[in-house]
Order: C-alpha cells, then sequence, then structure tokens
C-alpha cells in the first residue's frame, strides 16, 4: 500500500478484540514515532504503555474523576460553526454504530473513557511550555505512531477524553508536575465486523479550503 493510500485508509478503531499486541509490533510503533520531526530536533517525547491491572487502574480514575474535571473546562464552547456540523456528523455516525451493535450508545462516554475497551494503551508525555512548539512536535510523532500501527494491522484510536483527568492520572502514574499527557491512544487489533470500525468516514476536499496565491 503506498503512503497516500495508508493515509486514507487508517481510520479510528472504537471497538477491539480482546487479544494483547505483540510488544514487538508496540515497539515498532514506538520507533516511527520518535522519528517524526520535532522543533531543533528536541525530540521533547516520552511514552507510558498501559495494560492489565495498571490501565485498569487509570479508566478507574478517569471514570471516577470525569464530571468533576468537566466542571473546570469546557472542550467545545468556541467552536466555529463548520466545526461544530462536522462534529455533530461523527457524533451521529458513533451512535447509529452503537444501536447496530446492540450497544447502549448513552454508555458510549463510558466506553470512550476506558479506552474503548482496548486491551492496551499509550500515554504520549511531554514537558509543559507556555507556546505550541512541543504540542507541534508531539502531533508528528502520534502520527506517525498511528500510522505504523494500521501499516502493522494494529488499530488505533486518539481519544482526547482520557487527558481531561490528567491531573489526577498523573498522580496514579507518578508522573512529574512539570509534564503533561499530550494524548491518550487506545491500541490493538480491530473488531472486523463492528459498526464502530465500518460507518462511512467524510473529509472535505483540499481544493474546497486551500488558497492558492500566487
Amino acid at each position: 500500500m503506498d503512503m497516500l493510500s495508508l493515509i486514507k485508509f487508517r481510520r479510528s478503531i472504537r471497538s477491539f478484540e480482546k487479544r494483547m499486541p505483540e510488544k514487538e509490533l508496540v515497539l515498532k510503533c514506538l520507533e516511527a514515532a520518535v522519528w517524526a520531526p520535532s522543533a531543533t530536533n528536541q525530540q521533547p517525547w516520552e511514552f507510558i504503555v498501559l495494560s492489565g491491572t495498571e490501565l485498569e487502574k487509570v479508566n478507574d480514575v478517569s471514570q471516577e474523576k470525569f464530571a468533576e474535571r468537566m466542571q473546570e473546562t469546557d472542550l467545545f464552547s468556541d467552536l466555529p460553526q463548520d466545526y461544530r456540523n462536522r462534529q455533530q456528523e461523527i457524533f451521529q455516525a458513533i451512535i447509529a454504530a452503537a444501536e447496530k451493535d446492540g450497544f447502549d450508545p448513552n454508555d458510549y462516554l463510558e466506553k470512550s473513557l476506558r479506552f474503548c475497551d482496548a486491551p492496551l494503551a499509550v500515554y504520549f508525555v511531554s514537558h509543559k511550555r507556555e507556546d505550541k512548539q512541543y504540542t507541534l512536535s508531539m502531533a508528528a510523532a502520534i502520527e506517525n505512531f498511528l500510522l505504523a500501527a494500521t501499516s502493522l494491522g494494529l488499530g488505533t484510536c486518539w481519544l482526547s477524553v482520557v487527558i481531561v483527568c490528567q491531573q489526577d492520572i498523573k498522580e496514579q502514574l507518578g508522573v512529574s508536575t512539570e509534564k503533561e499527557l499530550v494524548a491518550g491512544i487506545a491500541v490493538g487489533y480491530p473488531s472486523v465486523d463492528s459498526a464502530f470500525n465500518t460507518f462511512e468516514r467524510t473529509r472535505v476536499p483540499a481544493e474546497k479550503i486551500t488558497a492558492w496565491l500566487d
């Protein structure tokens, strides 16, 4: 598969088999992540890989603290209308998929807080900065990880909801207050027949949002 095809083939996986991804495959994905570009090659990333009991502990923290932490922030209050429309489109697709899979849509938030019940999760960790330098570098590393996982037959879901309670999760994991959890990634083998993993996705064509200036 050529690179552009791989990019378009990659998707967020929200239903996983129970079997654990092989450590060698996960390491290959992490190796891809560290070869991402970063500002002046600072490589501002660290990774925490969770499974088994340790993953369950983190999932429990998210479930317990989520409502309280959400009162302290608002993730979606200032979205431009076009973005909000696309957000609602994906929410509706997820609700429809849940119903097809016999899953109560009202339970989807809990499922997301638990890394979509994936057998393995990876937190991408960096030092805090006032500017966006490290965040941009981390995003490049995350995308490398996602694409590598797809190429190796693994499924992933980049979840922002699993860092809402990051103060509590950092305490659970012993992560320094000088660092931040930039992203949480669910990792595993996709459930092939799940509607969560097969609904149609859309993208705005590049030509509609590109300005060519001579």
